[in-house]
């Protein structure tokens, strides 16, 4: 059997077997698909006040260190903001 010939072989048996899509798709593009959304904070210039009434949201801090680094005096003003953002 020629080069040729043999190549066309493995092409169909190939193409036959799995999709194409499937099989042209490196790691690293697969790697740029599965990458998580970027946040909306992303090039905001409220990033950091952002940040932080996520870390609240998420419970990850207390809302009195979120008033402290805030820098906000009442839980009200707080949570104004959370329906705000």
């Amino acid at each position: 059997m020629s080069m040729r010939k043999n190549k066309r072989r493995i092409n169909r048996l190939r193409n036959r077997q799995t999709p194409q899509k499937v099989w042209f798709r490196s790691a690293e593009e697969q790697a740029w698909l599965d990458v998580a959304p970027v946040g909306r904070e992303f090039g905001s210039p409220d990033y950091e006040r952002l940040q932080i009434l996520d870390l609240y949201a998420l419970g990850t801090i207390s809302s009195d260190d979120a008033l402290q680094r805030l820098g906000i005096d009442s839980l009200d003003e707080l949570n104004q903001q959370m329906r705000r953002r």
